[in-house]
């Protein structure tokens, strides 16, 4: 049985209050609650020898007293798991945990890395609550979260990846204990190809572009985005004037986003003859002592973006679905179509023959109308060994 008891100092009662119980292992211990009021303290006492039952005959926790483990405040949490009446897999909310780990995270994510998980986890806590313990969270509920998500008109690849973010979270959670299995396991996480954002930008295109652009910097960018491959902005950004070999043709593209995999920390790429002249303006243009090539417009990929849309709109163009993306992808299909082989393309622009093929090669107008004309040409052929 366990029973409250009123705490003095001095010799003179203080408000303070504890419950003292006799533990599953036999030995006497002591909860203390501070300042409570002596209704508060005997809920606590009540709820305190549920606890105890529960410990010592193994039974499923009552409705009532598993609902008060998620009400009550973490400070309170933490003294019932000091004294062994919770283990701490009973005990961790939602929040708690996600907030740890995301902290945990931040010394090896990239800010945007750090971007993605802040926005899955906004919408983990508004559709399970903060105070939701991990323990309680099922299969059947994350079924439904995906179901939420997508009735607020997320897009697939967007549910996709929010729930690639829960299953990382998660992943850890069990790793760590905390649950016996991943209750997002299931979820659908792999992006997939959306077709309708697909677009190549055409020389035509790309000059109209490049002749819109403010300075001699935009046009650079625009030019690494369509005639070099690179991602945009980070590695652009990245881009040192040590990095460009002049003599050679070729310049090395630092990759932020991939330096964390093993030999992926950047690429020789070459100075394409379309790329070049960009690059010599941008030179001549440079202080001598100046390190990155990118000066002026180092501002985030939030105003690059607002700016490219209206040098789109100046060019006399519409805006493309993927702003920098599409230009390139449109380089990749490119240098495919030149016949340089696979492996060295994806060599250049830094990803693999697999995401290449899944989400950057596309299928141009010029394809289908060269196929058309090969198919006239092996006709008259045809028809000339036939007589």
């Amino acid at each position: 049985m366990a029973s409250v008891c009123k705490q003095s100092s001095n010799g003179k009662l203080n408000g303070r209050k504890s419950i003292q119980f006799k533990g599953h292992d036999g030995k006497r211990k002591t909860l203390r609650l501070g300042k409570v009021s002596m209704k508060t303290a005997e809920g606590v006492r009540a709820q305190v020898e549920h606890l105890l039952a529960h410990r010592i005959t193994k039974h499923s926790l009552d409705r009532s007293t598993a609902q008060w483990l998620t009400e009550i405040e973490p400070e309170l949490r933490n003294r019932l798991v000091s004294v062994g009446l919770i283990d701490a897999r009973e005990s961790t909310r939602l929040e708690d945990y996600c907030e740890a780990y995301y902290k945990m995270r931040e010394t090896d994510t990239k800010p945007n890395t750090q971007k993605k998980y802040r926005n899955a986890l906004n919408y983990i806590y508004e559709f399970f609550t903060r105070e939701k313990l991990l323990k309680d969270i099922t299969p059947g509920d994350c079924d439904e979260w995906r179901l939420w998500l997508v009735q607020k008109k997320l897009a697939e690849n967007t549910v996709r990846k929010h729930c690639a973010v829960a299953k990382v979270f998660f992943n850890n959670a069990v790793r760590r204990k905390l649950i016996e299995e991943n209750p997002f396991q299931d979820l659908k996480a792999t992006s997939v190809p959306n077709k309708s954002r697909e677009y190549f930008i055409t020389a035509e295109e790309t000059e109209k572009v490049l002749t819109a652009c403010p300075d001699a910097e935009w046009r650079l960018i625009v030019a690494l985005a369509r005639y070099g491959g690179l991602r945009i902005p980070s590695e652009p950004y990245a881009l040192r004037w040590s990095d460009i070999n002049w003599a050679d043709d070729r310049f090395y593209v630092s990759s932020p986003k991939t330096e964390h995999h093993e030999g992926k920390e950047g690429r020789m790429v070459p100075l394409f003859p379309q790329l070049r002249p960009y690059l010599e303006d941008c030179r001549e243009l440079a202080e001598d002592d100046a390190e990155f090539v990118i000066v002026k417009h180092r501002h985030g990929s939030c105003n690059l973006r607002t700016t490219m849309q209206k040098i789109v709109k100046r060019a006399g163009l519409n805006q493309w679905p993927r702003l920098f993306q599409n230009l390139r992808s449109s380089r990749e299909t490119e240098l495919l179509s030149e016949g340089f082989q696979l492996q060295t393309v994806v060599a250049w622009l830094g990803n693999s023959a697999v995401v290449a093929l899944k989400n950057y090669l596309q299928v141009r107008e010029d394809d289908y109308k060269k196929a058309t004309q090969n198919t006239a040409q092996y006709t008259t052929v045809s028809r000339g060994a036939v007589g």
